[in-house]
């Protein structure tokens, strides 16, 4: 009997091993498809979800050079992301990664990632891969800066770029969270001094793309 659990403990620690190896190949070869995407520049709208904020949907320009270069020009409005959705999730493939295979929902692969380095500020990610290594949803977890669920819609953007974010966030004592904002918390209408954990959303539009 004991070699039976042995053997079934090697079975299980092999399959697990081979579920992690593949897991991180696919998150990879993801990364890889966004990494190739050319410098272009694009019109942006954005619609801003925050009980304590009240702004009028937005239009401006993005110039995308790499992940880590983007220039967001909107005018009158002081709110730009710390870094595009590549970036921030490119951070935890800079060093080593686990990546954990969590099953299948809404016809995408679930993987979760957690950097090796202990000195990362992002935590871990949890990535849905569709067939076509399109990322559909992902959540950032960071150590002091908050975290985020971002949604992706694609709509034949060439190079499977998204047509639209939508990033999903809790916001307490009338802060955004530090990987968010600029200094859009100057908009607030009042400062409030209690614990009150809000949900806030902002929607981005990409369209007429040129490369």
């Amino acid at each position: 009997m004991k070699h039976i659990f042995i053997t079934l403990g090697i079975i299980v620690a092999s399959f697990s091993y081979s579920q992690s190896e593949e897991a991180k190949k696919k998150i990879t070869s993801v990364m890889k498809k966004m990494e190739s995407i050319p410098p272009y520049s694009c019109d942006v709208k954005i619609k801003l979800d925050v009980k304590f904020i009240n702004i009028k949907e937005r239009i401006g320009k993005m110039v995308y050079k790499s992940p880590n270069e983007i220039d967001y020009k909107i005018k009158g409005f002081a709110f730009l992301p710390k870094k595009e959705m590549g970036a921030t999730s490119a951070d935890l493939f800079e060093k080593d990664f686990i990546a954990i295979s969590l099953g299948y929902e809404n016809n995408c692969d679930i993987i979760k990632v957690i950097p090796m380095d202990i000195n990362s500020e992002i935590v871990t990610g949890q990535f849905w891969i569709d067939s076509s290594l399109l990322i559909t949803k992902m959540t950032v977890i960071t150590k002091d800066k908050g975290s985020y669920t971002a949604e992706l819609s694609y709509n034949n953007i060439v190079h499977d770029l998204p047509s639209e974010i939508t990033m999903s966030f809790d916001v307490k004592n009338q802060k955004m969270p530090a990987l968010l904002t600029g200094d859009l918390e100057s908009y607030a209408e009042e400062i409030s001094t209690n614990d009150e954990i809000s949900k806030g959303k902002i929607k981005i539009f990409y369209f007429n793309h040129v490369f």
